[in-house]
């Protein structure tokens, strides 16, 4: 191979790698989408059919639950579960049951309803990000291209982690007729798993879990100054507490491209604390809303509510500001299982559920934090 042909080859692996980086986003959303759609959730008739069935996967589960039968949870494996029997025992659970569980987790976390979630079949998910080192300019029809800087790649590895549920009921509880041991159980899990989610993805570690925003490297640095995947803090002006012109400087730190689909996340104490501050001329800054199920506007950007952030407090970060469809990534791996175990806490039978999660900052530009000034 002669020299000029390897330099062509190796500049044409480099500007495929830049593409390849600078389409990961489009190309995760087009990934969902089909994962949606091959799920049923999205067809014409893919609701009236799930709906159509979810009373036999209510039977199919009280069954198992009661009796530990799981062959109507098998038969069903394939047309409403999202997968099959698991090799170390078990059943994934039924598709209504994934709906529920889905939707508390959307109810308990802000982060869970912005950011954008990707599935996947493996153990962990890995995305291609461009640090924005090439360069670029304008030139005339005929004259030289001068070459450009090789492109600064990272790469993103966001470990699957495991929420565990084992809710227990006695055997007397389950063969009790008036008890629906299937609501039981559902409602344990659905609140479980919620409300670890949606506190990992604050203060997550990371390690068997998702990484959390809050744990993340936070520094005063400004955008293209930062290392990569360190977020920025905006600090207050007054020590313990926040003022109309600290929330124009946060929303003013986060960059302009990434204003469109931004909003704000702080828990409800703080929100009351923010809708009662006024600008110079005497008008609120907040905006009600009017609508029932749409959330009220701070600055014209919709504020999510989320328990899991901090009250304000001296060193705290209890308001967010940022674009988290394109910040942060949560990462599903498929299917829920669901064992059940008559034989470890006798008298009671325990019904051990994982569901397989991670996720994290894909983008440190886009998440911006307050941060309360100490003494």
């Amino acid at each position: 191979m002669s020299k000029e042909f390897q330099e062509v080859v190796e500049q044409l692996g480099t500007k495929f790698d830049a593409f390849k980086a600078t389409h990961d986003e489009r190309l995760d959303e087009i990934e969902s989408e089909v994962i949606q759609l091959a799920k049923g959730s999205k067809r014409p008739d893919g609701g009236a059919r799930s709906k159509g069935n979810e009373q036999q996967q209510k039977d199919a589960l009280t069954t198992f639950i009661k009796t530990g039968d799981g062959s109507a949870l098998a038969e069903l494996q394939g047309k409403s579960m999202s997968v099959g029997v698991d090799a170390d025992g078990g059943y994934a659970v039924p598709e209504y049951l994934d709906r529920e569980v889905e939707k508390l987790e959307l109810q308990a976390s802000a982060i869970v309803r912005l950011a954008r979630t990707v599935n996947t079949t493996g153990p962990s998910y890995k995305k291609v990000v461009n640090l924005r080192g090439t360069s670029s300019g304008w030139v005339g029809e005929t004259e030289e291209r001068p070459e450009t800087d090789t492109p600064k790649l990272a790469v993103i590895e966001i470990a699957i982690g495991e929420i565990y549920a084992n809710p227990k009921l006695t055997q007397a509880m389950i063969d009790d007729a008036m008890f629906n041991a299937e609501s039981f159980i559902s409602a344990e899990i659905g609140d479980e798993f919620s409300d670890q989610l949606a506190k990992a993805l604050f203060t997550g570690n990371g390690v068997n879990k998702p990484k959390g925003i809050l744990t993340k490297t936070i520094s005063a640095e400004a955008d293209g100054v930062r290392a990569f995947g360190t977020l920025q803090a905006v600090e207050t002006e007054a020590v313990g507490g926040i003022t109309f012109d600290d929330l124009k400087n946060l929303k003013a730190a986060l960059r302009a491209r990434y204003r469109a689909g931004a909003a704000w996340v702080m828990n409800d104490s703080t929100a009351l604390t923010l809708s009662k501050i006024k600008n110079l001329e005497g008008d609120y800054v907040w905006s009600d809303s009017v609508t029932a199920g749409e959330p009220d506007t701070l600055f014209g950007y919709p504020v999510q509510i989320d328990e899991n952030a901090p009250d304000i407090g001296a060193g705290a970060y209890p308001v967010l500001f940022g674009n988290f469809l394109r910040g942060y990534h949560i990462v599903r791996r498929l299917g829920r299982r669901l064992v059940r175990d008559p034989f470890t806490s006798k008298p009671y039978v325990n019904f051990y559920t994982t569901e397989r999660v991670g996720g994290d900052v894909v983008n440190s530009q886009c998440i911006k934090l307050l941060k309360i000034k100490a003494a």
